[in-house]
């Protein structure tokens, strides 16, 4: 889980609703006809972009990325691990992991199949395809967000259009200019704030999520190969410090630097 995100997100919406509510009512800013477009149009042309399975595979991915993760997720926990059961393979044979407690799924996943007996080619080959379909539904996820930032501010300005129209229609009835510009103006700030305080950003969350993900599943991918050899635990440590973080590749004076 980051942070970040929730306190980007947090003070976005608060910035813009103090800034609404400092110059008159924040009731002024809320227009149903304008939320429908917007709102409507975006649902409409994502479904038509994507797919049920793909739009809620990629909200289920958002709260993923949101929400805490009972994984390991640091990578320097992931290679002591794989020293324990390196070990504990090594004294008692591979069938020990089984009474051993891997707190990561992909990790969990990969040994389970080490223990029923499947070959290290066969276990590789196996998280390598799942690793590869991870991160194609990831990108399809990015996609769906993506596709929602570019109609979000398409849709407002097509209520802009909607809002004018109606407005120049009715330039003899006063009473009508309000509610039309009122509809005209607000389905673009509509689309503008749906566009770049979520969707886009969440896209660009999933992307680099992925991303650190995927070489987390490379490192388990190494680790359980190196478990199934039964190497040497210093040997493993060095083949796996290509996946670590760059410090961890230096020199003690150039880390600490």
């Amino acid at each position: 889980m980051s942070f970040s995100t929730f306190i980007g997100l947090f003070l976005g919406i608060v910035i813009v609703i103090a800034a609404m509510a400092m110059g008159s009512s924040i009731l002024i800013f809320i227009n149903i006809p304008g939320m429908m477009i917007v709102l409507g149009g975006t649902i409409a042309a994502t479904m038509i972009r994507y797919s049920f399975n793909e739009t809620f595979h990629a909200i289920a991915m958002s709260f993923r990325i949101l929400m805490p993760s009972t994984d390991i997720q640091d990578k320097d926990e992931i290679v002591d691990l794989t020293e324990d059961l390196l070990r504990t393979s090594r004294k008692n044979g591979i069938l020990a992991l089984d009474n051993e407690e891997i707190p990561n799924r992909f990790y969990h996943h990969g040994a389970r199949m080490l223990v029923d007996g499947y070959s290290k080619e066969l276990v590789r080959q196996s998280l390598e395809e799942e690793n590869k379909l991870f991160i194609e539904r990831a990108n399809t996820s990015a996609g769906v967000f993506s596709s929602i930032g570019a109609a979000a501010p398409a849709f407002g300005m097509i209520g802009t259009l909607v809002g004018l129209i109606q407005m120049l229609s009715n330039l003899s009835d006063p009473s009508s200019i309000g509610p039309a510009m009122a509809v005209a103006m607000l389905t673009t700030l509509y689309g503008a704030m749906i566009a770049n305080l979520f969707a886009l950003p969440m896209a660009d969350k999933i992307n680099t999520w992925v991303q650190e993900e995927s070489i987390r599943q490379l490192l388990i991918i190494e680790a359980l190969a190196s478990i199934s050899e039964g190497q040497n635990p210093m040997m493993m440590r060095e083949l796996l410090s290509p996946y670590l973080d760059n410090s961890a590749n230096l020199p003690v004076e150039e880390a600490e630097a």
